[in-house]
């Protein structure tokens, strides 16, 4: 009998470390994740695929992204938004993003965006995957980003936000309650 091994390619390994910092990321909220390669592009090619679709302020990244096979479609209807949250960004219109319903609280969208991990404004996690509280400081977010969110989490509904910090990743799932401090 010939069997044939399938070796993971170094892509492949490089995706599957960095859908685990995903995974991590979500399951311990405000703790930081090691990425094996920086970047909001490395997130996408591990998360998205043909069956998906996304939405992209960044015109270059929006064209790299699409080369994953993902859908590019407009806000109000993306599964996964790669956004600027930045002091400039135009907040407001993030509050159309996706936030599931009662049947569906999954049909929602996940947010990826660039900030400071570790300076900038204090906040304090509570809620699964978090032992108690947790205090983290991000930069580089526009102060209204943190209401936006407020107002649109009514769990189970809500978004899933990713932040990342060149090769540095926070996860910050719906069910985690965030106090502006």
């Amino acid at each position: 009998m010939n069997q044939t091994l399938l070796l993971p390619t170094v892509e492949d390994m490089r995706t599957n470390a960095t859908f685990d910092a995903l995974m991590w990321a979500l399951a311990r909220p405000g703790r930081a994740q090691p990425l094996p390669f920086p970047g909001l592009l490395a997130l996408a090619e591990s998360l998205l695929d043909r069956e998906c679709s996304f939405f992209c302020s960044e015109e270059r990244l929006k064209t790299e992204i699409a080369g994953t096979g993902a859908n590019a479609v407009a806000l109000h209807e993306a599964e996964y938004v790669f956004a600027s949250i930045g002091e400039r960004a135009d907040i407001s219109a993030l509050a159309a993003m996706l936030s599931g319903n009662l049947l569906y609280p999954d049909a929602s969208a996940t947010i990826f965006a660039e900030a400071k991990i570790g300076s900038g404004t204090t906040l304090r996690l509570t809620g699964p995957g978090v032992n108690g509280s947790i205090d983290i400081a991000i930069g580089g977010v526009h102060p209204d980003f943190w209401a936006l969110r407020a107002e649109a989490i009514h769990y189970p509904l809500g978004w899933d936000i990713y932040l990342t910090d060149g090769a540095s990743l926070i996860g910050i799932p719906r069910s985690t309650k965030i106090e502006v401090l």
